[in-house]
């Protein structure tokens, strides 16, 4: 008769991608995977594979997860800069709280492993255009209202959002205090209004719910 696992593999890869936050690819090792998500090293190879391909699907996983929260954070367009400014709240806040504890492992992969092994570097650009599409797609929506005119391409606005936001984390692993996070965003915003203006008088007329 087959063997029947004694572990669930979803629970085993969301486990995995919190350790490797925590402590990156390189300092992780098999034994520390082994401890921590209680499984014997026979099963993490005949299940997973070796390290790198676990280390591949906790980063997949985390991916989606980061999207989806963003992609929610940025649903609401009736004043896109309100929702924009209240993205970066809402991150500070998670980088606070132990919702997001250590940070963001795509930043994470790209700062260790990103030059070095290939298959994080695809993944990760794959990934970063998705990302920047779902930014571009908000200002694009956003300047078909009326709502916002960019002096500048609406990708390259896009671009320019999205690596602050994973600036801000890279920022609460070194110095977690609130005030200087919140100070970055400022800065941030400013420059989003130096390329950006809102027009209120289409906001004020804009049917509700459009």
């Amino acid at each position: 008769m087959p063997r029947i696992k004694a572990f669930d593999e979803d629970q085993v890869i969301e486990q995995a991608m919190e350790l490797f936050r925590r402590r990156g690819y390189e300092a992780t090792s098999i034994r520390d995977l082994i401890a921590h998500l209680g499984v014997s090293s026979s099963s993490l190879y005949s299940t997973f594979g070796d390290k790198n391909a676990l280390f591949m699907l906790a980063l997949a996983r985390h991916s989606r997860i980061e999207w989806a929260r963003i992609r929610g954070q940025l649903a609401d367009s009736v004043d896109p800069r309100a929702t924009i400014e209240g993205l970066f709240t809402q991150t500070i806040d998670q980088l606070l709280s132990e919702e997001l504890p250590y940070g963001s492992l795509t930043l994470r992969a790209a700062v260790e492993l990103g030059l070095n092994k290939p298959p994080v570097a695809a993944f990760l650009s794959a990934y970063l255009n998705e990302l920047t599409a779902l930014f571009t797609g908000f200002l694009d929506h956003a300047v078909l209202q009326g709502r916002f005119t960019l002096a500048d391409p609406s990708p390259d606005v896009a671009r320019y959002l999205l690596l602050a936001l994973f600036n801000l984390s890279a920022l609460a692993q070194i110095h977690p205090d609130r005030g200087a996070l919140e100070r970055y965003a400022r800065v941030v915003l400013r420059v989003l209004d130096g390329a950006a203006s809102r027009a209120p008088a289409a906001i004020a007329s804009a049917p509700a719910g459009s």
